[in-house]
């Protein structure tokens, strides 16, 4: 098994095999956010979509990304989502000192 597999996310159960159990947007698991953990960016395989983005980018882009969106989400907070808006830009933030960081798992 890779590096790449267990940093975005293990598929397969301990006897090697694909988890095939699908993230819907109709699921009922509890886990999802709209500001921390949107159900549409779990993808059909459940890997979080930031996750998988750090992991194909690197963690230098995935910040510039990271701080584009928090940039975005302060510029708009007034005249679209308001408060959920601040929320996702300090999500985001957060999301940038965890990858500079390191978050522990290297």
């Amino acid at each position: 098994m890779t590096s790449y597999v267990k940093r975005v996310g293990d598929l397969t159960d301990e006897d090697g095999f694909v988890d095939c159990t699908y993230a819907t947007e109709a699921s009922t698991d509890s886990a999802f956010d709209p500001v921390t953990k949107p159900s549409h960016y779990a993808g059909h395989t459940g890997i979080d979509c930031k996750s998988a983005m750090e992991s194909m980018l690197g963690t230098e882009a995935y910040v510039s990304h990271m701080q584009a969106c928090a940039f975005k989400y302060i510029w708009r907070w007034r005249d679209k989502n308001g408060i959920e808006d601040l929320k996702k830009a300090r999500e985001c933030i957060g999301n940038m000192i965890r990858a500079i960081e390191g978050d522990g798992d290297e």
